[in-house]
């Protein structure tokens, strides 16, 4: 029987290539509800699909967290050709999933086989966790130890994320209607953080130019004072996302461009589409960059 099973959900993006490449066993999706239907990324939504729906001011959008049940199914299934497992889901601080998961890891039959991390991840932070899980995995760990080095590790990162419109941060309760009422008069676009898995607003500024280059120069001032000799010995890489359903807009393109510009002495990650799942409560145009602290030295190659 195989040791250790990695198993994870969708909360960054994975390509079918990434799923085989780091032995990942199983990927649980996160659905979201688009006028009462409950759709799925990939399986039965496209990108283009979402945000044309998106783009219709009648258009009802919400998420809801995968079933206890299915994931227990999941685990039940996995732990036939397994002795233990890993599973990494959403960030406990922006889902109630994480903390079933726990509990439910803690039932008789789970009891010291699956191990959930609470490593309070989203989007590219997420997958640089589980390139992380499966490098330990692979190195001969047990799930115990990559959870503890997966939660020792949670707060060496951060992230900021250039929000285009108020619109759906109000349908989520993010933020007033009155406040999102102002913030659209003013043509405000807020600038959103998330350290301890947390989302929190950060500054707001008047385009979407200036929030890129304010969210860069976030980014550098905090790992210069964070983690200088990190910086030193070339273990920061670059993370970045965004929510444009235009894949290939010139947009994107430029805000690399000026990232890998300003930060040449960190590493390039990768540059993913947020998941839907996530869009749904930032709307399209939104742009994020970030940094993690690439300890095992497995990020930097992930181009490669």
């Amino acid at each position: 029987m195989n040791k250790v099973a990695l198993i994870i959900d969708n909360s960054g993006y994975f390509s079918k290539q990434d799923v085989e490449r780091y032995n990942v066993q199983k990927l649980i999706p996160i659905s979201f509800i688009i006028n009462g239907d409950e759709y799925y990324e990939g399986q039965n939504m496209t990108y283009q699909d979402f945000y044309q729906f998106l783009a219709d001011k009648n258009t009802i959008v919400s998420t809801s967290q995968p079933s206890i049940e299915t994931i227990k199914e999941g685990w039940r299934e996995i732990l036939k050709d397994y002795e233990e497992i890993v599973y990494i889901p959403l960030s406990s601080g922006l889902s109630e999933a994480c903390n079933t998961a726990i509990n439910a890891s803690h039932e008789d039959e789970f009891e010291g086989k699956v191990f959930v991390v609470n490593n309070q991840k989203v989007a590219y932070l997420h997958k640089a966790s589980v390139i992380e899980a499966s490098k330990l995995i692979s190195d001969g760990k047990s799930a115990k130890e990559v959870k503890d080095y997966l939660e020792s590790t949670k707060s060496e990162c951060g992230v900021y994320i250039g929000v285009d419109t108020l619109k759906y941060l109000k349908k989520g309760g993010r933020v007033t209607p009155a406040a999102a009422a102002i913030g659209t008069l003013l043509n405000i676009k807020p600038i959103l953080q998330i350290h301890g898995g947390k989302l929190d607003a950060f500054a707001k500024t008047m385009s979407m130019k200036q929030a890129r280059a304010k969210m860069i120069a976030a980014t550098k001032k905090e790992v210069e004072e964070r983690f200088p000799e990190e910086l030193k010995e070339g273990k920061i890489v670059i993370g970045m996302a965004h929510t444009f359903p235009n894949l290939d807009a010139q947009e994107i393109k430029d805000f690399e461009a000026d990232v890998k510009a300003a930060l040449p002495e960190m590493s390039f990650f990768t540059h993913d589409p947020l998941p839907l799942f996530v869009a749904c409560h930032t709307g399209p145009n939104c742009m994020a960059v970030g940094y993690y602290v690439d300890r095992l030295g497995v990020l930097k190659d992930y181009q490669k």
